[in-house]
């Protein structure tokens, strides 16, 4: 797979993660004469932790960025202390 085949690749699944993402935050419904539908109950006794979709997405944005951090630094920390069948655990230039 050549590099423009694995960049071409990488849009298409972001694009495709970014749309599934947003579908949902934007299927709320707008009165259109610019009041704000409240969502959160109020008989719960607990405070929402996102009010609105745009808050909840942010969440799960931040949230994936989390993941993908640690996903990367653990792979960072196999590929340097040599547990990869690959590595050597010595940084070498490309």
């Amino acid at each position: 797979m050549n590099a423009s085949t694995r960049l071409g690749l990488f849009a298409c699944v972001t694009l495709l993660a970014l749309t599934l993402l947003a579908v949902p935050a934007l299927a709320v419904d707008d009165p259109g004469d610019g009041t704000v539908v409240e969502t959160v109950e109020e008989d719960s006794g607990r405070p929402a932790i996102a009010d609105n979709p745009r808050d909840r997405l942010g969440l799960l944005l931040l949230t994936a960025l989390v993941v993908a951090g640690g996903l990367a630094l653990a792979n960072g920390r196999r590929q340097l202390k040599g547990e990869r069948p690959q590595a050597s655990g010595e940084f070498r230039w490309r």
